[in-house]
């Protein structure tokens, strides 16, 4: 059994793959998008989930408009959803949208970070910011514990993404010689993150390493860095795992590092606690998946939990 699976298992969670509910219903998601393949392997594990548990599952995304999302909410419960997925970056999973949800009658669980402040009754997410540490450590030893690096976020102070930025700060904190000369929110588009890179390179010619909070804007860093000819030179590494993320880790031009959150695993256990929910049985307030970081070494063996197809 692969080790990601079996730490999944050893926190408890021993419902996670159970063959059959007590009691089946209706089970709604709503994500802030559904174009990256974060948010994609995060329905692929609640689709299966909920077909393994024997529910109805429907899915929406708000293509992050905050009044869309109410709009999904009233019209899940219209078509008879009593158990709600809401990704914690859409602004509904706040208060408004989880009181909403509570008002129509749902159990809600929030699913992709972690707030203390939450009034849904469960919360599923990876350790963010100790992704963002390990994610920016190996970054700094890949530069050699020196030198000025750059790093990207979401434009937006969501959770994930000021978790992650965080742990940057907790690992290049270790490094007095590593400064960090740029931090900016192009988010997660390839070519923003592109023309973005290319303006550090030009603005500071001896940068020596990016790290991104996602995989989208990563691939924008590392056409920067290709059409500034500096492959080798400069060195990146990012948090979120994609296919085109490990293909280019395998090429090691660029990319020496991902850290992966294994996303697949979210949807599953969301679905998995309100199944629990369902069947009138307790869930925890938190629960945090676990994540690996992936070099050209490992690369191959994580490429099973790209579950994107």
């Amino acid at each position: 059994m692969n080790k990601m699976v079996k730490t999944l298992l050893a926190a408890g969670l021993v419902g996670l793959f159970s063959t059959a509910s007590l009691a089946a219903g209706k089970i709604g998601m709503m994500q802030h998008n559904q174009s990256d393949s974060f948010q994609q392997a995060m329905l692929k594990g609640a689709e299966e989930m909920a077909d393994t548990l024997g529910y109805d599952f429907m899915d929406a995304s708000s293509n992050d408009d905050p009044v869309k999302e109410l709009e999904i909410i009233r019209n899940f419960a219209k078509r008879g959803v009593d158990l709600l997925v809401l990704g914690s970056t859409t602004q509904a999973a706040g208060i408004a949208g989880v009181e909403l949800a509570h008002s129509l009658g749902m159990k809600v669980i929030t699913m992709d970070s972690i707030q203390p402040d939450s009034k849904a009754e469960g919360q599923v997410g990876g350790d963010d910011v100790a992704a963002g540490y390990f994610a920016a450590k190996h970054l700094a030893e890949s530069i050699g514990g020196k030198g000025k690096v750059a790093i990207n976020k979401f434009p937006d102070p969501i959770p994930p993404s000021e978790d992650r930025v965080k742990g940057f700060y907790q690992a290049f904190d270790e490094y007095p010689d590593i400064e960090v000369i740029a931090e900016a929110g192009p988010g997660y588009d390839t070519i923003k993150a592109m023309n973005w890179t290319a303006a550090i390179i030009q603005a500071h010619p001896d940068v020596k390493g990016f790290i991104s909070i996602e995989d989208t804007s990563a691939l924008g860093i590392v056409r920067g860095i290709e059409n500034a000819k500096m492959e080798g030179k400069i060195h990146s590494v990012t948090v979120v795992e994609s296919a085109s993320i490990y293909k280019e880790l395998k090429k090691g031009d660029v990319i020496t590092g991902v850290f992966a959150m294994h996303s697949y695993n979210y949807g599953a256990l969301a679905v998995d606690l309100l199944d629990r929910l369902n069947n009138n049985r307790p869930v925890p307030f938190i629960v945090k998946t676990t994540g690996v970081l992936v070099t050209k070494d490992n690369v191959d063996e994580n490429l099973a939990y790209l579950n994107f197809d």
